[in-house]
């Protein structure tokens, strides 16, 4: 699968602001779909994180980067097999030509491997008061070829700048310790997931994949889905932005999607207001710039998820699209929005 995510460059600048007239916050405001192909907007499951929509079935979505549970993943494209390649080199040569490796396990075969090296040669160079220091590395992929990096770190002490009497025996309970945890807090609950499965179960939703838990794990990503033969629109989906206490919502921010006083001047609010998305409360903000560029959000009351579907946003001209063709879109997908699991 070829993948690409774009994050939209835009700026929210936090600014008192007083909403305009609303529809009801238990029902969608009144559109015309006929102007759309309803059926192809809303084709097939598309399931990320702890949400789904429906989507059209050919496109392009991921991330390069997300957070779950405390552990920072990162997300190479279609590159499993060289993934594989480099820690087969790491293994033989090391790594920079510092570090020494350790520890090379297959966790699970063909799917998931561990590597561990050591940050340094001799214990009286050490920088620090740490100690030794080591990297242990989880490797995994799901049913396609994108390679799942999740990196973390320990440290062995020095007894005065030397290596302790049972180093050894420290490095080896440290290496299974990280396995360990690795096996309960990935590992076990990770399951291969075809790209329109909706799991019926708590987890998070991954490209080809599912990690099941308890539905309260934190989750961290932001992820852009592009559609095919749709070159000037795409959909953003942000989990995980959470609003701190006092801070401002989505009715309370300022869109500015371009800097210059032009633009500024040129932008309008199309419709805003509170709207709730399959018994979901939650603030809608749709704007118009540049003549005929849109953004338009939805964010569920705390801030998590948000929503955000772009047209023309990043073309000179914009988009050759009627307002009344992206409020259809927009209000044709938006309701499909819902819990994996309610």
């Amino acid at each position: 699968m070829s993948i690409r995510l774009t994050t939209l460059s835009l700026t929210l600048a936090v600014a008192a602001c007083t909403p305009t007239v609303s529809p009801s916050a238990e029902t969608s405001p009144t559109v015309t779909k006929s102007a759309i192909d309803t059926a192809y907007w809303t084709e097939q499951p598309y399931c990320s994180g702890r949400y789904q929509l429906r989507l059209p079935s050919k496109r392009r979505h991921g991330s390069t980067h997300l957070d779950y549970n405390g552990w920072s993943v990162m997300v190479m494209f279609n590159d499993w097999k060289r993934n594989v390649r480099t820690i087969n080199e790491t293994k033989q040569n090391g790594r920079d030509g510092t570090d020494i490796v350790v520890d090379t396990r297959t966790l699970i075969p063909d799917r998931a491997m561990m590597q561990v090296t050591r940050g340094g040669f001799h214990w009286e160079n050490i920088i620090g008061k740490d100690g030794m220091p080591y990297e242990a590395d989880l490797h995994f992929k799901l049913d396609n070829d994108d390679a799942y990096i999740v990196r973390s770190f320990f440290y062995i002490p020095a007894d005065n700048k030397k290596a302790p009497a049972n180093w050894k025996a420290q490095e080896k309970e440290l290496i299974n310790g990280m396995e360990k945890k690795f096996r309960q807090e990935i590992l076990n609950g990770l399951k291969t997931r075809q790209e329109f499965e909706v799991p019926n179960k708590h987890g998070i939703c991954l490209i080809g994949g599912f990690i099941a838990d308890d539905g309260k794990k934190p989750f961290e990503v932001h992820s852009t889905v592009e559609f095919a033969k749709q070159h000037d629109m795409s959909l953003e989906i942000m989990h995980g932005d959470v609003l701190k206490a006092g801070e401002a919502t989505l009715l309370q921010r300022k869109v500015d999607p371009e800097k210059g006083l032009l633009i500024k001047a040129l932008t309008r609010t199309i419709r805003q207001g509170k709207r709730t998305i399959n018994g979901m409360s939650g603030e809608e903000k749709l704007v118009k710039w540049g003549g005929n560029k849109y953004m338009f959000f939805w964010e569920r009351d705390g801030g998590d998820p948000r929503i955000m579907m772009q047209f023309g946003a990043e073309k000179k001209d914009g988009t050759k699209r009627s307002e009344a063709e992206v409020l259809a879109i927009w209000d044709t997908v938006l309701p499909t929005l819902k819990p994996v699991k309610p």
